[in-house]
């Protein structure tokens, strides 16, 4: 009897709870065609944080609300933040080392928000979280969740002081009230702003704090039920089993039935969850999250004691799970951006996570809570002092750089620049390339870098109304067209539509039909003066299909022929072209100051870093359209600006190994510098 008196000092199975849930996440991440259910595993960690914020706000209910609010803050600080910036330091210096150049921008960004736990904040379109899940740039995407968790700390404790001056059951009111709201809050607003809203999430804390009022009421009375089982055996000696239950002088024996019933039903529960959150055919999400946060909550209520929650294994992976959610991400990341959808080494990134979890949590999570406030203050400090210093780094040693240094053009380049400066802004350019897109003087319609925008600041005494359009090289160009033919226009209307050229939908992609179609209601709508297409050529490059040799059976030319026709009928004067020129094998860019350094032949480099394909179709069909045009279109042609004549072959850098492009594929500041004169000439003679 003394043995079943004891109450166990942990919930173990509420680690088990949380090690299934960090399980089908990762099977999520990492296998999501077998696990697509594995993200509401996420839904059950947020129900979880809500009875443990309960259990610490309940503990502390005895204080004076300022003592509570932060006791609450220092002991949830005290546990996530050390690690949480650790990860994120070491993330940062993994990508700067290891990492591809075209994903440090972003997480530059991503870690900025990670840091200030707004992770979740609103999105627009091209950040959707599934999204960001398929492409695996941002090694940051899974803190959103911690940034709704933080978000919400900010809040439960007031919730709870609220909750708990009302009496008894009326406080079951209030957590239902605000659930409620929240959830209705969930259901009507739009998916992506629901999906990382604090405020559609909860509904599902609140039922993880409900599950802990219940849990302490139910174990009160369980333990009453224990300790006054001997009066039961009593009462039924005295009334017989059949009068006892009728006169119900044994309510004790009835609730330990009930409790027995009540442990054996949570081995079907949870069953039911694992075969939810495991299945392997995708599930109306609007469903399932539902079931699985309310089936979580209640599974919680009874599983005290379950043997198959309560295992080592389970609760020792709930143990590590924290630490696993915030390493394993950026591993998968960085597997699937560097190893080709090697599916030997996606199991030994799946392994690299675990290792690396249980490593952690051994060392460092184990040694930092056995700390005492004021020192676990001080790592936070130190840690969040050196992740500012190691994301802005480069921003700082651009700052450094240019103390005492006069320049004026986009590029930053000076006459005593040396190999050592090639190589960095070289390798800066194609980094910071997104940013270089966003152009200052430009009023966007949405938070993309790209899309549509107004240029504002003309001149009062410009004449056109201007439209460039084109694919990222429209916002390439941009800053620079800005400059030399601002002054000449009333209004400049912008549109960058990423990889789709205006003249064909490229790869006859959902997106780029769109934006094609989106392309002549623009131009149809703006009816410019003069309009300019800059676009690094893609699909107009194609070869003629088979048993085709002439442009008026070729359906790619037919398709551009008519969209330029429609361009034309609302553009009041001429239509400017960029003509295509080849492009660029990318990872021979940071290779040229090396080469330059070991005296390699620079036609030799010409020919590595230029990239075979189809420019000279591309020009053919360009070609055609001028004489199809009506007059009213004109070619800009890049190809003498580029062409070595002498060797017979493209350069892409100067003779100081400064490169003209970028490694996604545009021209870098030096390249727009390069052919800045051929504007400057189009625009003088507007």
């Amino acid at each position: 009897m003394d043995q079943i008196k004891q109450k166990p000092s942990k919930r173990l199975d509420l680690q088990g709870i949380r090690a299934l849930a960090i399980i089908v996440v990762l099977g999520f991440h990492f296998y999501p065609e077998y696990c697509p259910n594995g993200y509401l595993g996420v839904d059950q960690f947020f129900v979880l944080s809500g009875f443990l914020m309960c259990m610490l706000l309940k503990r502390a209910e005895n204080q004076s609300p300022c003592s509570l609010v932060s006791l609450f803050y220092s002991k949830r600080f005290k546990r996530i933040l050390p690690l949480y910036l650790l990860v994120i330091f070491i993330s940062m210096i993994c990508l700067y080392y290891f990492f591809p150049n075209t994903a440090i921008e972003t997480n530059q960004e991503s870690a900025i928000h990670a840091l200030m736990f707004v992770s979740n904040r609103p999105k627009n379109d091209q950040e959707d979280y599934f999204e960001q899940l398929s492409l695996a740039v941002d090694i940051f995407t899974h803190t959103w969740s911690l940034s709704v968790e933080i978000q919400f700390y900010f809040l439960v404790p007031f919730i709870f002081i609220t909750a708990s001056a009302l009496p008894g059951k009326f406080q079951y009111f209030c957590y239902l009230l605000m659930g409620l709201l929240s959830i209705v809050f969930f259901y009507i607003s739009p998916s992506t702003e629901a999906f990382n809203s604090v405020f559609g999430r909860i509904w599902q804390f609140m039922i993880g704090m409900v599950v802990y009022l219940l849990s302490t009421s139910k174990t009160e009375v369980q333990y009453q039920a224990l300790n006054n089982e001997e009066e039961d055996i009593e009462c039924k000696k005295l009334l017989g089993d059949e009068e006892s239950q009728e006169m119900e002088c044994c309510p004790n024996e009835q609730f330990s039935k009930l409790f027995k019933m009540s442990k054996k039903f949570s081995y079907l529960l949870l069953m039911i969850l694992m075969f939810v959150t495991a299945f392997p055919k995708v599930s109306p999400p609007e469903l399932m999250r539902p079931l699985v946060t309310f089936g979580t909550g209640l599974l919680m209520l009874i599983s005290d004691g379950n043997l198959i929650l309560s295992n080592q294994l389970l609760t020792y992976i709930g143990d590590i799970s924290y630490s696993l959610y915030l390493i394993h991400w950026p591993i998968y990341a960085y597997w699937k951006l560097t190893c080709d959808g090697d599916r030997y080494l996606l199991l030994c990134a799946l392994l690299s996570s675990v290792i690396l979890a249980i490593i952690t949590f051994e060392t460092f999570e184990k040694w930092y809570l056995k700390l005492s406030s004021t020192s676990i203050g001080l790592i936070v400090v130190m840690l969040f002092f050196m992740n500012v210093v190691v994301i802005n780094k480069d921003e700082i040693t651009d700052h450094i750089d240019s103390i005492g240094q006069n320049t004026s053009n986009l590029d930053n380049v000076t006459e005593d620049m040396t190999l050592d400066d090639a190589a960095r802004l070289n390798h800066r350019w194609s980094i910071y390339d997104r940013k270089f897109l966003r152009v200052p003087s430009c009023i966007y319609e949405t938070k993309s870098h790209l899309g549509w925008c107004r240029h504002t600041g003309l001149s009062p005494s410009g004449k056109y109304k201007i439209a460039i359009i084109g694919n990222s090289w429209a916002a390439n160009h941009a800053r620079m067209f800005y400059q030399e033919c601002g002054y000449k226009a009333k209004s400049i209307m912008q549109g960058a539509a990423y990889g789709c050229e205006p003249l064909y939908p490229s790869g006859n992609t959902e997106l780029c039909r769109g934006n094609f179609t989106h392309f002549e209601e623009r131009i149809r709508k703006e009816k410019p003066d003069i309009a300019f297409i800059f676009t690094r050529f893609m699909s107009i490059g194609a070869p003629f299909p088979k048993n085709v040799n002439s442009f008026d059976k070729d359906p790619t030319y037919q398709i551009m022929k008519e969209q330029m026709l429609k361009f034309i009928s609302n553009i009041k004067y001429k239509l400017y072209i960029l003509d295509a020129i080849p492009r660029i094998n990318r990872k021979i860019i940071d290779e040229i100051v090396p080469f330059f350094r070991n005296h390699t032949d620079l036609e030799k480099i010409d020919n590595l870093l230029i990239k075979p394909d189809n420019f000279e179709m591309a020009r053919k069909r360009h070609a055609q359209l001028i004489k199809d045009c009506n007059g009213k279109c004109v070619l800009v042609d890049y190809l003498p600006e580029f062409f070595n004549i002498a060797t017979g072959t493209f350069r892409y850098f100067d003779d100081r190994g400064f490169s003209y492009w970028t490694d996604p594929l545009h021209l870098s500041p030096h390249g727009i510098e390069h052919i800045r004169h051929v504007w400057t000439e189009i625009c003088t003679n507007l």
